[in-house]
């Protein structure tokens, strides 16, 4: 019990100073800024700080001024790490559209994917969308939480919006170390459940039996992505193959041995026992067809 308490008194100053730390931009409904957009405050303590220019949309505030107001106002214990903080009025549009090709492109490329939320705004503010529009992103948006999308009207014009999705994946990790060629199998690997941020290229989300090999040292608990695997060696140059001959409907076995190492599909070289060379396709582990 008493080290439980100890452990608190230990985070508790971390949490009060995530929870505190201001953040770089503030959506607001209005042409005004309130306490409220910026701290949790009852409404008879609620109180207007700044009036956004006319016909302009947002505002940015130095640091340093806005600090002193919310320690007036008895709020000294903010920080931020930006010089400024900006108040962006927020567009009356609909987004359900743009939400749910966000939906779409991530449920494409994540099979047990689970979305919390979608915040989306245009980089500049906005009355209304337009009537007919396409909807486009980045070649590797789905490799990031956060991108900018932008939708294409029929006069080729763009508008561009900022987006961040909130969810969880299911991704497969190292369960110990790895060497360079092993295969990947449920002994090395397991499946692992975390918040998507970014990737530098498509993580594996389940493991395909037989298929891949690590292309360098992986450790323990790296993400696996396509780019550490190749296709598995399943016929190794100098081993002996059982080979199978189609011949007028009538198959014909025997033994060879392999002049090149080969992947699934692959075409090698092998070599009869009576010293002939012949080319066949890899079609499992140590077995293979004649072309």
């Amino acid at each position: 019990m008493l080290f439980t308490k100890i452990i608190f008194l230990l985070i508790f100053p971390i949490l009060i100073f995530a929870a505190n730390n201001l953040q770089s931009n503030y959506f607001i409904q209005n042409d005004f800024i309130m306490l409220s957009d910026i701290v949790h405050v009852d409404k008879q303590n609620d109180k207007k700080l700044f009036n956004i220019d006319k016909y302009r949309h947002s505002k940015r505030i130095k640091r340093d001024k806005l600090l002193k107001i919310l320690q007036k106002n008895g709020y000294s214990n903010y920080t931020s790490k930006h010089s400024y903080i900006q108040f962006t009025k927020q567009s009356p549009i609909d987004i359900r559209i743009l939400q749910e090709s966000i939906k779409k492109l991530y449920k494409n490329k994540y099979k047990n994917i689970k979305i919390s939320s979608i915040i989306i705004a245009p980089t500049h503010y906005l009355d209304k969308l337009p009537k007919h529009y396409s909807v486009h992103f980045n070649k590797r948006a789905h490799l990031s939480n956060k991108g900018v999308l932008y939708i294409k009207t029929d006069d080729d014009k763009k508008i561009f919006f900022n987006y961040e999705i909130v969810t969880t994946i299911t991704v497969l990790v190292a369960r110990n170390n790895i060497k360079k060629d092993s295969e990947l199998s449920s002994v090395n690997t397991r499946k692992n459940s975390i918040i998507l941020n970014r990737f530098r290229a498509m993580p594996l989300q389940r493991l395909h039996v037989s298929k891949y090999q690590a292309k360098h040292n992986l450790k323990t608990n790296d993400i696996i992505t396509n780019r550490d695997v190749i296709g598995l060696y399943l016929i190794k140059r100098g081993s002996n193959i059982n080979v199978n001959l189609k011949n007028a409907g009538i198959n014909i076995y025997f033994s060879a041995k392999a002049l090149q190492n080969g992947r699934l599909g692959d075409s090698i070289s092998v070599l009869q026992k009576k010293g002939k060379k012949l080319k066949v396709i890899v079609t499992g582990r140590n077995k293979a067809e004649v072309q």
